[in-house]
């Protein structure tokens, strides 16, 4: 069995294999995760199929220095040249609000980094735990009498006790910091986080104050960022690139540096990437032989298995399943009830400087406004059903003198008389703005749904996804209703000014749910409780695409709980918690 790193180009791990018990298709949060399983645990021979590059160097090298990233705090690489994001004129989207109207291009629907590691390499990662009433929230929302039509939630085919020790393993084999029982909502958890939290950011303890001024709780987020050494890695050096940037020191517990390289290492899983899977291969629709994937040179191979996990994110995989001939697809349910989180964000300006520029790009939140009791056990039927509250600034310099320049004009076009110097000193988007970030839950609707454009495909030649999406009323009265409580906590804080900024069309997000929904009856959902496909015998989802409904928390923790879980269900059918503590 070898355990020392490549040296083949593109593959990482044991090149030795050429037989597979199992395929995953994707390397983010669930199929690292579900690979970790499989290998470590289960002593499952693995491949993983990735369709971005790799900007780990060394990260299959067993010796005990960690992996070289090849990230920096470089704004230009990574915001605007979009260094690891995926290239919209070569994999385009089209997008539309009805299915009666045409899809246009898109050049940022929803698109996800392509890299090995998936999105959490990019991501600040938070990561709390959704709420026990999260699982059951169709049974709640009918006790409560509260109907918005159109929407279609359903109940989650597991409970949150069920899946709690799940969460304490993903986070032990994750890495997670947090203060226990500082939020009032949250539901029981049976153990300490793993690290303290880190130094919290000034602007954090600027909006703390005025949420507290308020009534409210804001708490320090759980984060899987080391607030101390943990997993052979640094602490945090608060550099200030957080968000949408990888992380040059490996303190971020990104799915690469932790669960991935763990899979890596047992000499049981190889990893090829630049591999774009183009089709699964089946001769009846019940069970999967293959997949197709274009490799690094362009040429179409194929590769077998006996089981197969796709974790390509909601959209792609369920765009993946239709590019399969409808694969899972005979009742009409693959690619529907797609979901984001219908962000609602209020921006304050005012004149002191946040240095946004030191630390995390978010330390702190609060949950008052996720709508739910204390415990989270119940909805308040008093309050709609939001989400979680970020706390967070600007800490991009270029993005920020940009938006300067764009207020400038405005102020010269009104006759204000400004000078460059002037807003470039003291303009407000340098450090002055604090931004609130709403969460909110986005209800399922069939209607919001992924399927293939007839008009456009890709650079591969596969059609792309159609994104047909458009807010129901539920959210809509979630953002009416918590607006003027953002903004006067905005007000409290000491902003000089507050507003809401306008709703995203398309949606903004990167919380992607939805389209491959996991329930009990075959009729209404795509998978069952363990992402096994209710139509194939050999087929997972592994990734947001199995949720029921979308919460209104960060889901990149429930995804890889989710995977651990029903990973575990594969190395032992029906004693999943056997995985637990290895």
């Amino acid at each position: 069995m070898s355990t020392l790193p490549s040296k083949v180009p593109g593959v990482l791990g044991n090149t030795s294999l050429s037989q597979f018990d199992v395929i995953i298709i994707g390397s983010g949060a669930g199929g690292s995760m579900a690979a970790r399983t499989l290998a470590v645990v289960g002593g499952k021979k693995v491949l993983i199929l990735e369709s971005g590059p790799n900007y780990f160097v060394g990260l299959d090298d067993p010796a005990p220095k960690m992996p070289v990233p090849l990230f920096s705090n470089d704004e230009i690489k990574l915001s605007v040249r979009n260094f690891i994001d995926q290239d919209p004129f070569l994999e385009p989207r089209t997008f539309r609000t009805s299915s009666t109207v045409q899809a246009t291009f898109n050049d940022d629907v929803n698109t996800l980094p392509r890299t090995v590691g998936g999105a959490a390499v990019h991501a600040d990662m938070k990561y709390p735990r959704l709420n026990a009433v999260d699982f059951h929230i169709a049974l709640e929302l009918q006790s409560k009498g509260i109907n918005y039509p159109g929407t279609n939630f359903s109940d989650w085919p597991l409970t949150y006790d069920e899946l709690e020790p799940f969460y304490t393993e993903a986070e032990r084999l994750t890495g997670v910091q947090g203060l226990l029982n500082s939020d009032p909502f949250a539901s029981q958890r049976k153990t300490d986080f793993l690290m303290p939290p880190g130094v919290p950011m000034y602007v954090a303890t600027v909006l703390s104050k005025g949420a507290s001024d308020q009534g409210y709780s804001p708490f320090p987020y759980p984060t899987a960022v080391n607030s101390r050494p943990y997993g052979g890695r640094p602490p945090c050096n608060d550099c200030g690139f957080c968000s949408g940037y990888g992380c040059p020191t490996n303190a971020k517990c990104s799915p690469a540096v932790t669960t991935l390289r763990q899979a890596l290492l047992t000499g049981n899983c190889q990893l090829r990437y630049n591999c774009m899977v183009t089709r699964l291969i089946h001769p009846d629709g019940t069970h999967v032989t293959g997949v197709e994937y274009v490799d690094p040179s362009g040429a179409r191979r194929q590769a077998v298995a006996d089981q197969f996990i796709i974790a390509a994110s909601a959209i792609e995989s369920a765009r993946l399943c239709l590019l399969s001939g409808g694969l899972g697809n005979s009742r009409d349910m693959v690619g529907r009830n797609l979901m984001f989180h219908f962000q609602t964000i209020a921006v304050g300006i005012f004149k002191q400087r946040f240095h946004g520029e030191r630390g995390r790009s978010v330390t702190h939140g609060f949950s008052d406004f996720r709508g739910v009791m204390p415990g989270g056990e119940t909805i308040d039927a008093a309050k709609k059903l939001g989400g979680i509250i970020e706390f967070g600034t600007d800490s991009e310099a270029i993005t920020a003198a940009k938006n300067n320049l764009r207020a400038l004009t405005f102020a010269q076009a009104l006759g204000v008389k400004i000078t460059l110097k002037d807003i470039l000193v003291n303009g407000p988007f340098l450090e002055r703005i604090a931004a609130m970030t709403m969460q909110a839950e986005d209800a399922p609707q069939l209607t919001n749904r992924v399927d293939l454009d007839p008009n456009l495909v890709d650079v591969f030649g596969s059609p792309v996804p159609r994104i047909t999406y458009a807010n129901s009323k539920f959210e809509l009265d979630a953002r009416t209703f918590y607006n003027p409580k953002l903004l006067g906590i905005l007000q409290a804080a000491g902003a000089e000014f507050g507003f809401i900024a306008p709703a995203d069309s398309p949606s903004q997000s990167a919380h992607i749910m939805g389209t491959l929904r996991m329930g009990s009856a075959p009729t209404a959902s795509v998978c069952d409780a363990f992402g096994k496909f209710h139509d194939v015998d050999n087929l997972y989802c592994m990734d947001g695409g199995v949720f029921p409904s979308s919460s209104g928390y960060n889901p990149t923790l429930t995804i890889i709980t989710l995977a651990l879980r029903a990973a575990g269900n594969v190395v032992f059918p029906g004693n999943p918690e056997r995985v637990i503590g290895h």
